[in-house]
């Protein structure tokens, strides 16, 4: 590994230490597996491994010049891509099959939380994976839209329009399935005909689903015409996080003309203390923009909502959700 330039006191011995305990556990575990099963005990001793790992590396990184950074993190990744491979989630996050990681068949496995790999240890990695902060962040944010969607349907107290933005699986919405007082209208945007279609097989009896194709890129710079307006609610909760501030920007005033009066935006961003943010960086190759709530209110304040009225959180507090209303 290249040599790094850092003061004597960073912890990097800790770094690799912690690294080799894991692979040394993966390969314990390999053994296990041979002769008769891998132990509950030796289960639960890699998970605790991998988080501790995933945790040190992170606060080490973000302590590192930059370029230090990315030598640390080459390292790091050179030796964990063997495990990746037998994570069929990991292998999927890092080899981007659609074109980049959070497509939507990632979110709805995601969602699904179910470990799949090769052989009993690929599981166990795989489980190890979607245990990471970021994973349960997604799995969290699901409820915590639906219970927005819902909140929106009786304060409306009647059909309710609600546009979803990259919607992806969309399964914060269909989760609603038997629960709503009343109808709603909802219009399903995303570039990807597949998510679409995907979303087009769900059920949601209280719903009119319309499904729209759209690069949201283009609608935000005006070179494409997004046919929405009067909305009650319009949300997007992975999208902001791989767009830069002026993009955002853009989008919020998109958003805006296509509300009516009093009518509320939710978008969503991963917050910088994400304990994860080194391991998608630098492992998985998962670059995300992560954000303050400072940065969240000064998007708003920039754009035609001129403020942000709320910030909320998924139970973790990794996924941060800024809300605006329309005066």
């Amino acid at each position: 590994m290249e040599n790094l330039s850092v003061p004597r006191n960073e912890p990097l011995p800790d770094v690799h230490a912690s690294l080799g305990k894991l692979l040394q556990l993966v390969e314990m575990c390999d053994v296990e597996a041979a002769l008769s099963g891998v132990p509950e005990s030796y289960s639960s001793l890699m998970q605790r491994a991998f988080d501790a790992f995933v945790h040190l590396f992170d606060r080490v990184a973000r302590q590192l010049p930059h370029h230090d950074a990315l030598a640390l993190g080459a390292h790091v990744q050179q030796r964990l891509l063997p495990l990746l491979a037998r994570s069929a989630n990991a292998h999927r996050w890092y080899s981007k099959p659609r074109g980049y990681a959070g497509d939507f068949v990632t979110i709805a496995r995601i969602y699904d939380d179910c470990a799949e790999g090769s052989g009993p240890v690929g599981e166990l990695i795989d489980r190890c994976m979607l245990d990471v902060p970021a994973a349960r962040a997604v799995q969290n944010r699901r409820s915590l839209l639906a219970n927005e969607i819902r909140a929106e349907v009786m304060r409306i107290g009647g059909t309710t329009r609600i546009a979803s933005l990259a919607c992806g699986p969309a399964r914060e919405l269909f989760d609603l399935a038997g629960t709503l007082p009343h109808s709603i209208v909802a219009t399903l945007v995303d570039l990807d005909a597949d998510a679409l279609a995907y979303c087009a097989t769900q059920k949601l009896r209280e719903a009119e689903i319309l499904l729209v194709r759209a690069n949201l890129i283009h609608a935000g710079l005006g070179r494409q015409p997004l046919a929405l307006r009067d909305q009650d609610l319009i949300y997007s909760i992975g999208l902001f996080d791989y767009l830069g501030d002026g993009m955002v920007v853009k989008l919020l005033d998109l958003i805006h003309s296509a509300l009516r009066p009093g009518g509320r935006a939710i978008v969503g961003n991963f917050h910088v203390r994400n304990a994860t943010k080194a391991f998608l960086d630098h492992v998985l190759d998962w670059r995300l923009v992560h954000r303050t709530e400072a940065d969240m209110r000064r998007l708003f304040e920039a754009s035609a909502f001129a403020r942000c009225t709320r910030i909320s959180y998924e139970p973790l507090r990794i996924n941060m959700f800024a809300e605006g209303i329309k005066a």
